[in-house]
C-alpha cells in the first residue's frame, strides 16, 4: 500500500512540475491561502525582514532573474580555498561525487559539513543573504535546499558538443522561482563551460510561444534562437566573482567545457516553500532522496530566527 502511495505521489509530482507556470503559479496562490499557520508564519517573518537593518547582500531583478554582485573578499578567497581542498580530495580519490552526471560533479554537500566546513552554512543563511532572497521572493521566507561545490571535468574530445541533460536549454521544474548563488572558484571563460542564463522575462515569452514544459531540455540551441535573438548572460569572470540567477524562470545551460579546460564553483541553492521539495504531500518523495545533515547544521540555525527558519525542513525540527 505504501508502495502504491508513493508511485502515485511521483506520478503528480511529475505532473505538477510540467504545468505551465501560469497554472503553477495559480497553485502556489492556492496553497499560500488554504494553508493558514504557514501563512501566518510567513507574514512573521516577513514583517522580522522589514525591521531588521541589515543590508541587502545583492539585488536580483525579476526582469533579468540574473545580477553579478560582490561580497567580503577574505569570506570570498576562503570559500575558494575551501572548494580546492574538496576538488583536491576527490582527484586523488578520498571523496565521492553525489550524483550521476559526469559533466557535473557535485563533490561536496551538505551532509559532508563539519567544523572546517561550519563557515560555509554560517554564510549561506546571513540576515543580508536571506533578506535580499526573501525580497525576489517577493516577501517568502527562503528555505536554503542546499550548496554544493561542483566540479565540471575537461570534455572528452570525441563527446564535444554532444551536449547532455543541464548541457542543454532548459528551465528547472522545482518551482516557480528559486535563487542560486554561484562563486566562480578559477578564472572562467567560454573554453570552462560557465552557465549560460536567458533573460527571466524573454524565457517566459518563448516559453509561451513553445508551449515549454518546465525540466524537459531543448534539444538544439537554434530552437530559441530561431524565435527571436537571445538574451544571455554567461557566467564567466575572474576568480572570485558572484552570480545570483533564477533558474525556476530563465532557460539556462552549464559544463560544456572543451578539452583543455574545467570549472570549479560554489553553488547555493534557495528556494521557497511552494518548491515541490518542500510543499506539503510532493516533499514526502523528495525527503528520502535528500541526506540527513551532520548536528553541527543545528547548531548553525539556532544562530538566529533568520537562519532557522531557512534550515527547518532540511533540520526536520520544530519551530522555535
Amino acid at each position: 500500500m505504501v508502495r502504491k502511495f508513493d508511485l502515485i505521489i511521483r506520478i503528480l509530482i511529475k505532473r505538477i512540475e510540467k504545468l505551465p507556470r501560469k497554472l503553477r503559479e495559480f497553485l502556489d496562490s492556492l496553497l499560500d491561502f488554504i494553508l493558514v499557520s504557514r501563512l501566518w508564519s510567513e507574514i512573521q517573518i516577513r514583517r522580522a525582514f522589514n525591521k531588521s537593518t541589515h543590508p541587502l547582500s545583492f539585488e536580483l531583478a525579476r526582469e533579468t532573474g540574473f545580477s553579478k554582485f560582490s561580497t567580503d573578499k577574505v569570506l570570498t578567497e576562503r570559500l575558494i580555498e575551501f572548494a580546492l581542498r574538496v576538488k583536491k580530495q576527490y582527484l586523488t580519490g578520498s571523496t565521492e561525487k553525489g550524483n550521476s552526471k559526469e559533466y557535473l560533479r557535485q563533490i561536496w554537500d551538505l551532509s559532508n559539513l563539519n567544523e572546517e566546513s561550519k563557515f560555509v552554512l554560517e554564510w549561506a543563511v546571513e540576515t543580508s543573504n536571506l533578506k535580499a532572497i526573501s525580497k525576489y521572493f517577493g516577501g517568502k521566507t527562503p528555505l536554503l535546499h542546499e550548496v554544493s561545490v561542483f566540479y565540471s571535468p575537461e570534455s572528452d574530445a570525441n563527446s564535444n558538443k554532444n551536449w547532455e541533460g543541464s548541457q542543454l536549454f532548459h528551465m528547472d521544474g522545482g518551482g516557480t522561482q528559486c535563487v542560486k548563488l554561484w562563486l566562480l572558484c578559477q578564472d572562467v571563460e567560454d573554453e570552462h563551460g560557465p552557465t549560460v542564463v536567458v533573460s527571466a522575462s524573454q524565457s517566459e515569452r518563448i516559453a509561451k510561444q513553445i508551449k515549454y514544459s518546465p525540466g524537459s531540455r531543448i534539444d538544439s540551441d537554434h530552437k530559441l534562437s530561431q524565435i527571436e535573438k537571445l538574451e544571455t548572460h554567461k557566467l564567466t569572470g575572474k576568480r572570485g566573482s558572484w552570480f545570483a540567477t533564477d533558474t525556476d524562470r530563465s532557460f539556462h545551460y552549464g559544463s560544456r567545457t572543451s578539452e583543455k579546460s574545467s570549472r570549479l564553483v560554489i553553488m547555493f541553492h534557495y528556494v521557497d516553500n511552494n518548491s515541490s521539495y518542500y510543499v506539503p504531500i510532493l516533499s514526502r518523495h523528495y525527503r528520502r532522496q535528500l541526506k540527513p545533515l551532520p548536528i553541527i547544521a543545528k547548531e548553525v540555525a539556532l544562530g538566529s530566527r533568520f537562519a532557522f527558519e531557512s534550515l527547518k525542513y532540511r533540520l526536520k525540527v520544530k519551530r522555535l
